[in-house]
C-alpha cells in the first residue's frame, strides 16, 4: 500500500504522486540487496552529469545565482544524509518494479 499523499487539480485532471509505503520500500532493498545502492549511484551521477551540462560548478555552499552545488562530488563523497536520499529514491524504483510485476519478491 503506497504512502497517502495530497491530490492537487491540473488542468489535465486530479493529480496525486504516487509515494511507496515504508514496508514497500523496505521489502524492496530486501530484494535488491547492492543493487540498491548500485542505483543510488547511477541516480547520482545522473543528476550530477544533468547539473553540469547545465553549467553548475562544484562549490563548498550552494549558490544558485552562481550555480555552485556542494554535492557535485562522486557518490563516495557525499554526506551519509545526501547517501540516504539518493538510496531512498532507488528504493522507490524498486518498490514500483515490484508492484507492477516487473521484479518479483
Amino acid at each position: 500500500m503506497s504512502t497517502p499523499v495530497k491530490k492537487i487539480d491540473t488542468p489535465f485532471g486530479e493529480y496525486a504522486p504516487r509515494v511507496a509505503s515504508h514496508d514497500e520500500l523496505e521489502r524492496a532493498a530486501a530484494v535488491m540487496g547492492d543493487a540498491v545502492e548500485a542505483i543510488a549511484r547511477v541516480n547520482h551521477d545522473r543528476w550530477a552529469a544533468e547539473r553540469i551540462f547545465q553549467g553548475w560548478r562544484y562549490g563548498e555552499e550552494r549558490d544558485d545565482a552562481r550555480k555552485l552545488h556542494p554535492d557535485l562530488v562522486p557518490y563516495e563523497l557525499l554526506s551519509e544524509a545526501e547517501k540516504r536520499i539518493d538510496v531512498e529514491g532507488a528504493k522507490a524504483i524498486i518498490a514500483e518494479l515490484i508492484r507492477l510485476g516487473i521484479l518479483r519478491q
